[in-house]
């Protein structure tokens, strides 16, 4: 520290009696080093003192002998000799006249007034301990000069008076023990710190931890103001203010009449500008604008002692050079002095950021919510009319919106809507195009794809009204907004900045948020208006083929029945050697006759016709278990077991009972075609409300993850191990919607490997409709749909049988002109049969009923040709063609396909995996022999070929 600028250019000290003591623990007890020097006057006796030895042992500062014309150094204690008197002098150096034969008496008040009058009242004086009231003049001379005199107290000296003459004498300025005169010494020297006189710690007491308030408040002179000197407050005051200031949170301590502010560092930073000004001001005058909005608080805190809660205040402050809106949350507490209320307390919570938060989450959730209602809209011009609607809640952060739609990769954009400007303003543009200016950088958005931040609003627009404040917006944003295609945004976002609130990293996610949830919206629009125009294209077009289903139905029905009737009658008359043909074609008519009605009924359902003809039925288990029985012989005959369980309900069923026949019928045959060892289990239960069917089969099977899809229409499971890849797909689809016509649920269960259950359960009482018709199935329409189900179960049975018309004989016992043979693979019984009888009046004809028992026939046969279906279980024809191909023995026998589907990238499939030929059904016999034949005669020269010598 330099001297010069200290408040104190020397330390004097004098002590008598007790003194050397005194001065150890004195010197002994200093932290830091004193910038100043220390001039010691204590008392000695006549011969040679050794005092300076035993202080310099116990200072950290140098002690040395004072000598005349000695020139003072800071941080060295000067000792004066015995029976002299030494004067400081104003050139700092010491004058030190020998007193010989004298005492040391009056030598304190010596040295006392030599530095008073040397250096005025940059002297600080210690007296210690000692007799007599030697120092009590020089004490007056320092105080007179304006030097601070500092006397050790009585209860720590040992002798008491010199200290007690100076405090009778009215020169000391504090009274203090001796431990704690090395503080006040760090303290008022070494640091510069006043000394603590009773104002001093008054007011150390309530500012020394207030931080940046705090100091500035205690170089305020407060005897100056309204509120006098600190030590003369109310302790009220003074605890409340210490409190204050050493809190984090903003608080501003209102206190008298007349509301004078002292606050912490936290509030001043929410005042902005208005501070250091308010500091000991009238709330009224530093707040004139904000007064009419927490006065009547205030006044109703002071006139009643109660606190006040206003929540989410606003207040206009001064940030950074320029207004901020700000926002708080205010307590108003009574603070009082004995028993009235002399103050008030305001605690502050900014909620700036919570209720800007909110306001632009509330926002979000608008456009969220537009864009949920924007679905319905019929073009992006009625979108962004929607999203302007949500914005315009907004008008705080968002003053003024503009949305524009680009168009032409860029070239061209126009004004799709807007909020927050009069149709008059300059700031709308309707028409942008690339080829000339824009009052908005909405090319460089377009050309960079990136945000383009306008900031000089006020003179681009000098006229510009927008926003809820007197200021018009300065800045605003123009951004892309997405889908960006090709480099070029979907459209372009303009939006005004709130004037009294900083563009900071928030706002500028909040701008962006805004951007993305319009290109979403956009997007999100788009996408539904195509959804729409794909569902009513395929809605129309699921109409058009249930119409087609239901005319073609009908149209089959006539036909089928000059089919039947013929074939019924001649069933009865023809000879038997004719049966078998005449059975065959009745079987298949019977089974088209099914699929049509299955068709036909399924295409009524979808469309809601058809309502199910009620009737009360007595007996709903015996119903069940004829159904059962009509699967018995074949179920028995494919080695498996039959178990009905239909004890009677005990009350009769409202249903349909064609429907039910179908609902069983349909779930047997499931069963059995999938079952191959184990048995089918049919259980009929009355329940509380409902009757509950089950049938359960140990077959193959369901995949978890097909079960969810088993019962939507022309669903197949691909690659399911099944007596027959035979069928329509919409069995159990028409289940469920019969099942579903009766107020009645189905359910699957099923394990892969182990089986399955399908659980029906009807009502026993259905809803009555009026004028529900009476109608009921005739007796030989169910006796048709019985006998469709039987003979196409048994036909399953009867395509596991792989046949040939002649007796195999092995290969060394073949004739030398042994005819030609043909492999026939279908897995339909009446198909093989009558191809087999077909070709059997010329070649030896072997069959099987799907790929694998193909490749057996291979193995242990002489082939020549092979006529498969494309369409088998477990290996299709196709696999087969590939697996046969693939055999050097087999690789070249002729293959013709047999399929139903007829298109030419089926047939051009069935070519390309090898075959050589590809017939679709129907097809005339003369037409099938003569392929045969054609394909026979091309291998036998190749044959021939491959056997000619090479020449």
């Amino acid at each position: 520290m330099n001297p010069d600028a200290a408040r104190y250019r020397a330390v004097v000290i004098g002590a008598s009696l007790g003194g050397a003591e005194a001065l150890q623990v004195l010197l002994g007890g200093l932290r830091t080093d004193l910038p100043v020097p220390v001039v010691i006057a204590q008392h000695l006796g006549p011969g040679v003192s050794h005092l300076h030895t035993m202080l310099g042992r116990a200072s950290r500062h140098p002690v040395v002998w004072a000598q005349d014309g000695q020139v003072l150094s800071a941080g060295h204690v000067y000792l004066c000799p015995g029976r002299t008197q030494v004067s400081l002098e104003p050139d700092g150096t010491l004058t030190v006249h020998p007193k010989p034969g004298k005492s040391s008496m009056r030598q304190v008040d010596g040295l006392f007034v030599s530095a008073a009058n040397s250096l005025g009242g940059q002297v600080l004086a210690l007296v210690l301990t000692g007799l007599g009231s030697d120092g009590t003049a020089g004490a007056l001379a320092v105080k007179q000069a304006g030097g601070t005199v500092i006397v050790q107290d009585e209860s720590t000296a040992t002798a008491f008076g010199m200290p007690s003459a100076v405090i009778a004498a009215g020169a000391a300025d504090l009274v203090l023990p001796l431990g704690e005169l090395p503080d006040l010494l760090d303290r008022v020297v070494g640091s510069g710190r006043p000394v603590p006189t009773p104002a001093v710690r008054a007011s150390e007491a309530v500012f020394a931890a207030g931080g940046r308030l705090g100091r500035l408040m205690n170089e305020v002179d407060w005897g100056a103001t309204a509120l006098g000197p600190v030590d003369r407050w109310p302790v009220v005051l003074r605890d409340t203010l210490a409190m204050v200031l050493t809190n984090p949170v903003p608080m501003d301590l209102m206190w008298g009449p007349d509301l004078l502010q002292l606050y912490n560092d936290a509030y001043s930073a929410v005042i902005g500008e208005r501070h250091p000004g308010a500091l000991g001001r009238s709330v009224f005058q530093v707040w004139p604008d904000a007064a009419a909005t927490f006065g009547p608080a205030l006044r109703q805190v002071l006139d009643t002692g109660t606190a006040v809660r206003l929540v989410d205040q606003a207040f206009v402050v001064n940030r950074s050079d320029r207004l901020e809106e700000v926002f708080a949350t205010v307590a108003y507490s009574p603070v009082r002095d004995g028993g009235r209320v002399a103050g008030v307390l305001a605690t502050l919570v900014e909620t700036t950021d919570q209720v800007r938060n909110a306001r632009r989450l509330d926002t979000l959730h608008r456009l969220a919510a537009t864009s949920r209602q924007a679905g319905d809209t019929t073009s992006d011009l009625e979108v962004c009319q929607w999203l302007m609607r949500a914005l315009e809640a907004n008008s705080q952060d968002v003053p003024f919106a503009l949305v524009y739609l680009v168009e032409g990769r860029g070239a061209r954009a126009h004004l799709a809507a807007s909020t927050g400007l009069s149709e008059d303003s300059p700031a709308l543009e309707r028409i942008v195009t690339s080829d000339r200016p824009s009052v908005w950088p909405l090319h460089a958005c377009v050309r960079e794809a990136a945000p383009q931040v306008v900031d000089d609003l006020t003179s681009r627009f000098p006229d510009l009204v927008s926003g809820t404040w007197p200021e018009p917006p300065h800045t605003a944003l123009v951004l892309p907004v997405t889908p960006v295609l090709d480099g070029v945004p979907a459209a372009l976002l303009v939006l005004g900045v709130n004037s009294h609130a900083p563009l900071d990293s928030g706002y500028r996610q909040f701008f962006d948020l805004v951007a993305e949830r319009v290109g979403a919206t956009l997007l999100a629009a788009r996408i539904h208006r195509e959804q729409q125009r794909q569902v009513t294209a395929l809605g129309e077009l699921d109409r058009a083929k249930t119409t087609f289903f239901a005319n073609i139905s009908h149209e089959f029905r006539t036909p089928l029945t000059l089919l039947l009737l013929p074939l019924e009658e001649q069933l009865t008359t023809l000879p038997p050697e004719h049966l078998d043909t005449a059975r065959v074609a009745h079987r298949n008519a019977l089974r088209l006759l099914r699929l049509v009605n299955t068709l036909l009924a399924f295409s009524e359902l979808e469309e809601g016709r058809g309502a199910p003809s009620m009737e009360d039925v007595d007996d709903l288990a015996a119903l069940t278990e004829e159904l059962a029985e009509v699967f018995r012989p074949a179920v028995e005959r494919a080695g498996l077991r039959l178990v009905v369980d239909c004890p009677p309900l005990g009350r009769p069923v409202r249903l349909d009972t064609g429907m039910w026949q179908a609902v069983v019928l349909n779930l047997l045959s499931n069963a059995l075609k999938h079952t191959f060892t184990g048995s089918i289990t049919v259980v009929l239960r009355a329940q509380r409300s409902h009757v509950e069917l089950a049938v359960t089969d140990t077959g193959t099977g369901i995949d978890a993850a097909e079960v969810p899809h088993l019962f939507t229409r022309f669903h197949r499971v691909e690659d399911a191990k099944a007596r027959s890849r035979e069928g329509s797909g919409i069995g159990l689809a028409l289940v469920r919607l019969l099942v579903s016509r009766h107020h009645g649920s189905i359910r699957v269960r099923s394990v892969p490997d182990s089986g399955s259950t399908f659980t029906v359960w009807v009502p026993f009482v259905q809803p009555r409709r009026g004028h529900e018709p009476a109608v009921r199935v005739q007796p030989d329409a169910t006796a048709r749909l019985r006998q469709a189900f039987s003979e196409e179960a048994e036909s399953w049975l009867a395509a596991g049988v792989s046949t040939v018309d002649d007796q195999v004989r092995p290969p060394d016992a073949a004739r030398p002109h042994e005819r030609t043979s043909v492999l026939v693979v279908d897995d339909n019984t009446d198909m093989r049969d009558y191809l087999r009888r077909l070709l059997q009046e010329h070649y030896d004809v072997h069959t099987a009923s799907d790929g694998d028992q193909a490749l057996d026939q291979l193995a242990g046969h002489r082939v020549d040709l092979i006529v498969s279906d494309v369409v088998l279980p477990h290996l299709d024809g196709l696999r087969l063609i590939e697996r046969v191909r693939g055999d050097p023995a087999l690789r070249a026998i002729p293959i013709i396909l047999l399929t139903s589907l007829g298109t030419t990238p089926q047939t051009l499939q069935g070519l390309t995996s090898g075959a050589h030929d590809y017939l679709v059904k129907p097809f005339a016999a003369e037409e099938l022999i003569a392929r045969v034949e054609a394909q026979l005669a091309l291998r036998r020269v190749r044959n021939a070929v491959a056997e000619r010598p090479a020449t």
